[in-house]
C-alpha cells in the first residue's frame, strides 16, 4: 500500500528534518549531487585556504626584495600595498559560502600576486623574462584548487591577460616573445592536465566517502538505517521536537514467530522476510519518516510530528500491510509497541517503552498493536 493511499485528515504536515545528512546518494538529481559534491571539495579546499594567502604574499614579498636589487625598481609603493590586498582576498577564499564566490576570491587572489609581479617587471631591460617565471609558477601551483573548469580558465586569464602588454611591445625582443609564448603554452597546458587530474582524484575520494558513509548507515540486508544511525537520527528529531514543542512517536515491530520460520525454512528464507518487510515499510512510509532496523527481526520507525493516536493508525495500516508480505510458513503478522516522547525522557527511554509495549503485544496474543504505559 503507498503512503500516498493513507487518509490525509489524519496526518500533519511532516515537521523537515534538518538533521539528515546531504550524502551524494540521498540527492534528488545529478545536479544535487553535483552542488553536493562541489561545496564539499570547497569546503576541503577552504582548510589550506590560510597557507595559500601566505604562500601568495611571501611569495610577492620575495619578488619585491629581488626586484629593489636591480636598478630603477618601479612602483615600490603600490606593490606594498597590494600585500594587504593579496592577504585580504586569500581571507575571502577561507569564508566564501559558495562555489561562486570562492572562485572570484581565488581570481582576485591570482590576478593581485600577476599584477605584483608585472608591476615588478617594469622598468627592466627583458620585462618578459622577468615576468615569465612567476606565470608559470602561478599558474602550475594554482591548479589544484579550482573546483570547475570555467574557474580554472578564469584563473589562467587572470594571471596571462599581463603578459599582453608585454607580448604586443613593438620593442619586446623577438626571442624574448617567443620563448614566453612557448613556455607559457607549456605551462598552461601542464595547469590543465594538473586540474583534470587532481579533478578525477577528488571525485573519486568523495565518492568512495559517500560510499562508505551510507553503508555505515544503512543496514546491508534491509535497506534501513542501521542501529546506530536510526539512534542519531532520533536524537536529533527528539532535540527538534523539544524545541518546537511537536509531538514525536515510535513504532517498535517484530515478526512473530520469526525464529521458528528460521528453524523450519532456514536462515535464506528469514532474510527473504525480513528483505520483503523492509520493502514494503519503506514503500508505505512517507520521506520524513524514518525506518531503521535494530536487530535480528525488529524494526523501529520514527514518526515526527505525530500524536499517539496517530501512531496507532499508522501503525495498524502497517500491520494489514505486512500481512501481504509473503512467508512460506504462514502469514506474516507482526507485534507492534508504540510510545510517544515526554519532556522528561530521553529517546532511549521512549524506546524501551516501546519495547516494552510491543512485549505486551506479543504477550497479548502477538498480530496487534499496544501503545506504551
Amino acid at each position: 500500500m503507498p503512503a500516498s493511499s493513507f487518509p490525509t485528515p489524519e496526518r500533519p504536515l511532516p515537521l523537515p528534518l534538518p538533521y539528515e545528512k546531504p550524502m551524494l546518494q540521498r540527492a534528488a538529481s545529478a545536479a544535487d549531487q553535483e552542488k553536493i559534491y562541489r561545496d564539499h571539495t570547497r569546503q576541503r579546499l577552504q582548510l589550506t585556504a590560510i597557507e595559500m594567502g601566505l604562500t601568495a604574499v611571501a611569495g610577492s614579498v620575495a619578488a619585491l626584495l629581488a626586484r629593489l636589487l636591480i636598478p630603477m625598481p618601479e612602483y615600490v609603493g603600490l606593490r606594498v600595498l597590494l600585500l594587504p590586498l593579496t592577504a585580504l582576498f586569500a581571507f575571502l577564499i577561507a569564508r566564501a559560502p559558495s562555489v561562486q564566490t570562492y572562485g572570484l576570491a581565488c581570481m582576485a587572489t591570482i590576478a593581485t600576486v600577476s599584477f605584483n609581479s608585472y608591476l615588478g617587471a617594469l622598468g627592466t631591460d627583458r620585462p618578459l623574462m622577468y615576468f615569465l617565471p612567476a606565470a608559470i609558477i602561478i599558474a602550475v601551483t594554482t591548479s589544484f584548487f579550482w573546483i570547475t573548469l570555467a574557474q580554472w580558465v578564469g584563473g589562467s586569464l587572470a594571471c596571462y591577460a599581463f603578459f599582453l602588454p608585454f607580448v604586443f611591445d613593438p620593442t619586446a625582443n623577438r626571442t624574448d616573445t617567443v620563448f614566453t609564448l612557448l613556455y607559457a603554452g607549456i605551462a598552461l597546458a601542464t595547469g590543465f592536465v594538473t586540474h583534470r587530474r587532481i579533478q578525477d582524484y577528488q571525485r573519486r575520494a568523495f565518492d568512495q566517502e559517500c560510499r562508505l558513509a551510507e553503508l555505515s548507515a544503512t543496514d546491508a540486508l534491509t535497506g534501513a538505517r542501521s542501529r546506530a544511525e536510526f539512534l542519531h537520527q532520533a536524537e536529533q528529531a527528539a532535540r527538534l521536537a523539544r524545541e518546537t514543542e511537536a509531538p514525536l512517536a515510535l513504532l517498535y515491530l517484530d515478526i512473530d514467530h520469526f525464529k521458528r520460520l528460521n528453524d523450519s525454512h532456514g536462515h535464506a528464507a528469514g532474510d527473504a522476510v525480513l528483505r520483503g518487510m523492509a520493502g514494503a515499510l519503506r514503500q508505505a512510509l512517507p520521506q520524513h519518516d524514518v525506518l531503521g532496523r535494530l536487530g535480528g527481526e525488529e524494526f523501529c520507525v520514527l514518526l515526527p510530528g505525530q500524536e499517539q493516536a496517530q501512531a496507532v493508525a499508522v501503525a495498524e495500516r502497517l500491520r494489514l500491510l505486512l500481512a501481504q508480505v509473503p512467508r512460506p510458513d504462514e502469514r506474516l503478522t507482526v507485534s507492534v509497541g508504540i510510545a510517544v516522547l515526554r519532556a522528561d525522557e530521553s529517546v532511549m527511554q521512549t524506546l524501551h517503552r516501546a519495547d516494552l509495549a510491543m512485549l505486551k503485544a506479543k504477550q497479548s496474543g502477538r498480530d496487534r498493536v499496544c501503545t506504551a504505559d
